[in-house]
């Protein structure tokens, strides 16, 4: 039997930092793979958030080009606003705002970088701790002795023996559903995502599209598509919750790429198609079932992506962490029961991650409800938000006659903004400013306001000369 103090399954980032955490605090430490190495997956590629180095800087100073040559960081972000016809109505350029507090986020928005590289990059810390890597390796059940989980068996039937296991095994996790943790997800809880990976010249990649890292497609004809740029190539990509789909996700993926513009985009790229990928994603509300005796489930696998956008790394990474932590603690305390194991729940609630999920539920609300309901939502708020942001700039009226148009073509949509700001707006803010929000204007009297402003733009203003 191979006995060890932790057996992790998964040797993702989330997985490679619990191994790095646990061999440092001085634990005979196992971590499973099973590719041929980590990053050996369908889905490729990724973005780095800047949080990334401001909580793990001595590590994250080690991430260069030489060592990892699919990197390019981009300081814009792009929004494409498509309209139900299949047109670009418009698009936003942002760069980090003044109210960013720190370095480099001050200076880029995301680092983004192939899993390839991304995921061998971060095991070597793990292997350089101490903690031993095993590849090819599939881990298929539990071990159990006397009703408690004891360690772990592959597909070859050989036994690995711990008192407590880290699932790091993703969004299909096998540790979740051995352990009575959760037998599958519900349709509302996962998401299925489907993407296009693209070869493109740096040269062209940087002369084209400058520092631009990522752009939204938000549009009223499919779910919001996203657009990640790597030194050498780009994804696109879009997923939705299972239970929202009404046809294969190909065929809205496809529409994306079928744009006139972004035809264009391709052609000007001189882009080429590498691969089609797909992967399952949980995005819940908020996590649950996130250990048991023995057992405490990390990143994906434990649905701690985060409920805004669905990024993954960094929650992987920061419950890494904190589960290695935990199982150090319960090992010293010989306790590795369910309750004593709560203390995993403490520590990640006080992290970044936590915070995030404060707001979790309102996050995940308004965000299906706005830009993953094209039918329902995208086809009055992109021609709405189009209006408010570019009408202005049309010389076809005089400007203060254009503003009343614009002023009247947006009262013509707040039958269908104001129930949604009521409903998914308000309560988002109300949970954000908390204590702060009795301080602001009764939200009920502020939206019943609003139709009557709206009624007091007259219709055609006076002239100067007009007595």
């Amino acid at each position: 039997m191979n006995a060890y103090d932790i057996i992790i399954v998964g040797g993702g980032p989330g997985g490679s930092m619990a191994a790095k955490t646990a061999a440092n605090l001085g634990l005979k430490t196992i971590f499973f793979e099973r590719g041929r190495k980590p990053g050996e997956k369908n889905s490729s590629g990724c973005g780095l958030g800047p949080r990334l180095w401001k909580d793990f800087p001595s590590m994250m100073k080690e991430l260069t080009p030489e060592k990892c040559p699919s990197m390019r960081a981009g300081s814009a972000a792009r929004n494409y606003f498509v309209n139900k016809e299949g047109v670009v109505a418009g698009y936003i350029m942002n760069h980090p705002t003044e109210s960013v507090s720190y370095e480099p986020a001050k200076s880029w928005i995301t680092m983004n970088c192939y899993r390839s590289e991304f995921d061998p990059w971060i095991a070597d810390f793990a292997l350089e701790a101490g903690a031993e890597l095993k590849t090819s390796t599939l881990i298929t059940n539990l071990l159990k002795k006397d009703g408690k989980i004891s360690g772990v068996v592959d597909e070859h039937n050989n036994k690995y023996e711990a008192p407590i296991v880290i699932g790091a095994d993703g969004a299909v996790s096998m540790v979740a559903k051995q352990s009575g943790l959760r037998t599958k997800w519900a349709l509302d809880q996962i998401t299925v995502t489907p993407q296009y990976d693209f070869q493109a010249s740096p040269e062209r990649i940087d002369d084209i599209m400058g520092d631009e890292a990522l752009a939204v497609w938000w549009s009223a004809i499919f779910p919001a598509s996203y657009q990640v740029f790597f030194h050498d190539g780009f994804h696109q990509g879009l997923g939705n919750w299972l239970n929202k789909w009404d046809k294969n996700p190909l065929y809205y993926l496809n529409r994306v790429i079928n744009l006139k513009y972004y035809q264009r985009l391709i052609r000007t790229l001189d882009a080429k198609p590498r691969e089609l990928q797909s992967h399952l994603l949980p995005w819940l509300r908020y996590p649950y079932n996130t250990h048991t005796d023995g057992v405490i489930l990390i990143g994906d696998a434990g649905g701690f992506p985060c409920p805004l956008e669905a990024e993954g790394i960094y929650p992987a990474i920061v419950t890494g962490k904190a589960a290695a932590e935990t199982a150090a603690e319960a090992i010293s305390a010989d306790n590795f029961s369910k309750d004593f194991l709560s203390k995993y729940d403490i520590l990640w609630k006080k992290t970044s991650v936590g915070e995030e999920f404060e707001a979790g539920e309102e996050l995940y609300n308004i965000w299906k409800a706005l830009p993953f309901s094209p039918q329902e939502t995208m086809t009055w708020f992109v021609p709405m938000f189009m209006e408010v942001m570019g009408g202005i700039f049309d010389w076809s009226q005089p400007h203060a006659k254009r503003v009343r148009q614009i002023a009247s073509q947006i009262k013509s949509y707040m039958p269908k903004a104001l129930p949604f700001i009521m409903k998914y707006v308000f309560p988002l803010l109300a949970k954000i400013f908390e204590e702060d929000l009795d301080k602001m204007m009764d939200p009920q009297k502020l939206m019943s306001a609003i139709p009557k402003i709206m009624d007091l733009l007259p219709k055609k203003k006076k002239r100067r000369d007009e007595t």
